[in-house]
């Protein structure tokens, strides 16, 4: 149960958790308690919500104690009732045997509780390794440079998700990646590649090389003589008409000259001529586009590069098959040129294969290069890269081992909360023993119901103030038969108004009032868990009352339901002290409100060392944490130690004066009752909180008394110059 208490400025905090059955909140007047009431209050939506805060909130308009309705008393009724309450007692008995297996056992032993919470710590040791492997693994991630791989806010959560696409990368991989990252806008240009028929081709130079022409003059010299008529053919474009023969040295005739033209001049031979010029240099051609073709390897991503290297060599390949077999091509028709008359062997060659599967090749590379995306190849490249550095930390961490354990323990983890929870559902789950009993309340309910009697509760009650007041309750009913208490003097018998008691005994009939109307019967139960409250319920009361309030208490507290909450608010140190016996701190909650001067700080107090046993120790620690408050100033020490000085003193049987007088400048501090409102900041003279301390240390150490001082104030002591060390 948590109360907000954000719109509440009198606290520092903004919640309160009550997360026990029962609470004990102990503060001074002007601390919130009432607040906090209020605040409970609020609660009624959810909650059956009684206060008990003294006489006033319950008489009516006319000043008169209202009428309880309970059931009478009736033998057959009640043995009816008694049965239940066996029912409901041996029910309870078993919730009590099932909560002892979902506690926590006083001694080690094996039950639900130490099941699931065995479970727990074994899983969250396991978990706790992964989860610093994953914040550690992440830093290390996020800091990798050249290249950075990660965002800057790159946490355990993104690397949890990077775990599932964890992959080593091979080195040439890595490196093609990182070549990426380095990467500009390349661009690869069209390549042109010859597509000519190289079948055609070798069929017209066979064509050729069968091919003759018919001699139209004779010149019997050279006749029949291949080599001869190419000699011959070479020496007419040498020589000029009167020159000497380089060969044989004698003057080149004019009829040479003119045989020689009109033998190489006939019109089929230059026709036969101009043909295989032509095809050489239709050869020509193709061999230097074919020379031309180059892949730049240069001009692609890394990405491609390997692909590119490839379909080079194979365009390399193809090319050196083309300029070796249109070479051959070329050597045979320039021996034809030799052999013009005569026809020549066919050349036999294998046709090289065309561009046109490597040409698809390269085209669909250079499209998915020049069409690459670079910044999304990059952003791909550092994903990768990130996914190879999670894999290298996976696997040296074992994570797959450790993670697969880890799994296996919040299986078995998550069997025992099982297994604790259908336990806890026999008691508070549908139809479980909480249900039953609820069916059995109903049905003493119905029987109570069967009969009412109003005066029972003013038998309670006097039964209660029996040898403790003069007076007794008697029930009485007004002309409209509602019933009402008056207050009837037992010597006298003379009615009083109830407003004419003392505050003590209007305080004691009020409270045990409220505690019958706890156990009214409605006519409607409502069906919802109840908080009961009692603020500061100790009044003027006598010794007497004091322990009659708290015994009460005591014998409420022990036969709460499991579904109520029970808060005691109180200001009186002594009741607090008395109240709280026997009750444990790991079991039950303790709460002090303790105000700083500005608001009030709510401390929880977890062990038996933590609270006050008398009133005196109270003192001490109100000091300790006024102390120990940043926002307390100096003056604020002065009261407490003030009221443990006379308390030391008196019970002791010192003097005060003389207590103070071994300190210089503590009389006039420290002397009790003996400053005016206005004066009290004024005596500090600028000291501070330490030096306040040190005086009041002194005190004690003068009158050889220092190791009282120490008892209470923990964790203290001097040093060799006699300096209070805290």
């Amino acid at each position: 149960m948590k109360i907000d208490l954000s719109s509440v400025d009198i606290f520092e905090d903004n919640e309160l958790e009550l997360d026990k059955k029962i609470t004990f909140i102990f503060g001074k007047n002007g601390t919130g308690k009432s607040t906090i009431t209020e605040e409970i209050k609020k609660l009624n939506s959810d909650y059956e919500v009684s206060v008990f805060q003294g006489f006033n909130n319950i008489i009516d308009e006319n000043h008169r104690l209202n009428a309880v309705v309970l059931g009478e008393e009736n033998l057959i009724i009640n043995a009816q009732i008694e049965q239940k309450k066996k029912e409901i007692e041996l029910k309870q008995k078993e919730i009590d045997r099932i909560n002892k297996t979902l506690s926590e056992p006083e001694e080690e032993e094996l039950n639900f509780w130490t099941r699931r919470r065995n479970a727990q710590e074994v899983y969250r040791e396991v978990s706790k390794d992964l989860d610093n492997f994953y914040i550690h693994s992440a830093a290390t991630i996020k800091n990798k440079k050249d290249p950075q791989v990660a965002k800057t806010s790159y946490n355990k959560k993104d690397f949890q998700k990077d775990l599932q696409f964890a992959v080593l990368l091979q080195d040439d991989e890595k490196k093609e990646l990182i070549e990426t990252l380095k990467s500009e806008i390349k661009t690869a240009p069209n390549i042109f590649f010859s597509h000519e028929d190289m079948t055609q081709l070798l069929n017209e130079i066979n064509s050729i090389l069968q091919k003759t022409v018919t001699e139209r003059v004779k010149v019997k010299r050279i006749d029949n003589n291949p080599e001869k008529r190419e000699f011959a053919k070479k020496g007419l474009n040498l020589h000029k008409r009167g020159e000497v023969c380089a060969f044989c040295g004698n003057e080149i005739k004019d009829n040479v000259f003119n045989e020689l033209e009109s033998y190489f001049s006939a019109d089929e031979v230059k026709e036969f001529q101009m043909q295989i010029t032509k095809k050489l240099e239709s050869i020509d051609l193709i061999m230097n586009n074919i020379s031309d073709i180059q892949v730049s390897i240069g001009d692609f991503y890394p990405a491609y590069t390997k692909e590119a290297v490839a379909i080079k060599e194979e365009v390399e390949n193809i090319k050196k098959d083309y300029l070796e077999f249109l070479t051959k091509m070329k050597n045979a028709l320039d021996d034809k040129q030799k052999y013009l008359f005569e026809a020549r062997k066919e050349v036999e060659s294998e046709v090289p294969i065309s561009f046109s599967y490597v040409e698809k090749k390269y085209e669909k590379i250079q499209k998915n290069n020049n069409e690459n995306d670079i910044e999304a190849k990059k952003e791909e490249a550092i994903d990768k890269i990130r996914y190879h550095y999670v894999k290298l930390l996976i696997d040296k961490f074992d994570y797959f081992s450790k993670k697969a354990k880890a799994d296996t323990l919040l299986s078995e983890m998550n069997q025992r909360e099982k297994e604790f929870n259908d336990e806890k559902s026999k008691i508070d789950g549908h139809g479980g023993l909480n249900d039953s009993i609820d069916n059995i309340l109903a049905e003493i309910t119905d029987l109570q119901n069967q009969t009412k009697n109003e005066s029972i509760l003013a038998d309670k009650i006097n039964k209660k103030l029996l040898h403790m007041v003069s007076f007794e309750l008697e029930h009485c009913e007004d002309s409209e038969s509602k019933g009402f208490y008056k207050v009837k003097d037992c010597n006298t018998n003379v009615i009083r108004d109830i407003t004419e008691l003392s505050t003590g005994e209007k305080n004691v009939i009020a409270f045990l009032y409220f505690l019958e109307k706890l156990n009214e019967i409605k006519e409607t139960p409502v069906n919802k868990p109840r908080i009961i409250v009692f603020d500061d319920p100790m009044n003027s009361n006598d010794d007497g009352m004091q322990y009659l309030i708290i015994e009460e208490l005591q014998t409420l507290m022990k036969n709460l339901l499991e579904t109520d909450h029970f808060i005691l608010l109180t200001h009186n140190k002594h009741f607090y002290i008395n109240v709280r016996y026997n009750h444990k701190y790991n079991k039950d909650k303790f709460i002090r409100f303790q105000s700083n001067g500005t608001k009030t700080q709510i401390i929880t107090l977890v062990k038996d060392e933590d609270d006050f046993k008398t009133s005196y120790e109270s003192l001490w620690i109100e000091l300790k944490l006024l102390y120990d408050y940043d926002v307390t100033s100096a003056d604020m020490l002065l009261n407490p130690i003030r009221r443990i000085i006379e308390t030391f003193t008196k019970f002791n049987a010192l003097n005060k004066t003389d207590f103070c007088n071994e300190v210089s400048g503590a009389k006039k501090l420290f002397d009790v009752n003996s400053h005016s409102i206005d004066d009290i900041e004024a005596e500090l003279n600028g000291k501070t909180k330490q030096e306040v301390i040190q005086m009041f240390y002194d005190c004690f150490a003068k009158n050889d008394y220092g190791n009282h001082f120490f008892k209470y104030w923990k964790n203290g002591s001097v040093d060799e110059t006699g300096k209070l060390v805290m």
